[in-house]
């Protein structure tokens, strides 16, 4: 059989084949944009993930660098906020957007380079970003999401792949901490986003980028999920009747 009968036989067969494949199920795309939110610090910018949201009571994570000293913090909520079925994640400008909410830090860890913080006076947001305060530290080889604001104009989701983990002081005297290497480093203004597994669920907070040894290309530097589960414990998220229940966030 040749001819246009032959190829809509083909492309019969095709369509069949992938909806054997496939099945009827919908592929899910695990959101870790909608949930990534601008800080302002005086003028400072960063970047921060939303980790739990309820009614008058929005706890997000970030870098403590980007919160240090806060005078006049203050969090940037978009559209995409709080639009998470939206295909379409970009800073909004004009017509009231963004909406500047106040905010306070909760809970710092200067050594780590961790903080929590809140913001008041706003309905729950619908897009939350999952800590699993179980979930082992990401290894080498691992391949993982790091979503941020680049020079507080951008804000891009880009794949890297994990180096493994060091140990230094951030700050000479308040001790070492465990940090996650990674082969992509951020540009200024992604300090404080996410690092996500392909789950969704976050397992770093962006801190910089270095070299290594003089003459090394330059490598990205997350704080650990060690240092952002001490963190929740200080803050006691992770306890029944705290903020999402024993496994919060969700």
């Amino acid at each position: 059989m040749t001819g246009p009968r032959a190829f809509l036989m083909v492309l019969f067969v095709v369509f069949m084949t992938v909806r054997v494949l496939g099945g009827d199920a919908p592929i899910r795309v695990v959101d870790v944009v909608s949930p990534t939110v601008q800080l302002r610090n005086g003028g400072k910018t960063g970047s921060g993930t939303i980790v739990h949201s309820a009614p008058d009571n929005t706890l997000i994570l970030t870098a403590a660098h980007v919160v240090k000293d806060a005078s006049d913090l203050k969090v940037e909520i978009h559209r995409h906020n709080l639009n998470p079925s939206s295909r379409t994640a970009i800073l909004t400008d004009g017509g009231g957007w963004p909406r500047m909410v106040p905010a306070t830090v909760e809970v710092f860890d200067t050594a780590a380079d961790v903080a929590l913080v809140r913001i008041r006076g706003m309905a729950r947001l619908p897009s939350v970003s999952r800590f699993d305060p179980e979930t082992p530290e990401p290894v080498k080889g691992n391949v993982l999401t790091s979503v941020g604001i680049d020079r507080s104009l951008h804000l891009t989701r880009w794949k890297t792949n994990v180096e493994g983990a060091v140990i230094f002081e951030v700050i000479k005297g308040a001790g070492e901490r465990r940090f996650i290497v990674t082969t992509k480093y951020p540009e200024h203004g992604r300090s404080g986003g996410g690092l996500f597994r392909s789950d969704g669920s976050v397992v770093g907070v962006c801190v910089g980028q270095l070299s290594i040894r003089p003459g090394l290309p330059k490598v990205g530097v997350f704080a650990s999920v060690e240092s952002i589960r001490k963190l929740f414990r200080e803050y006691e998220l992770t306890k029944p009747g705290r903020a999402g229940g024993a496994s919060a966030p969700k």
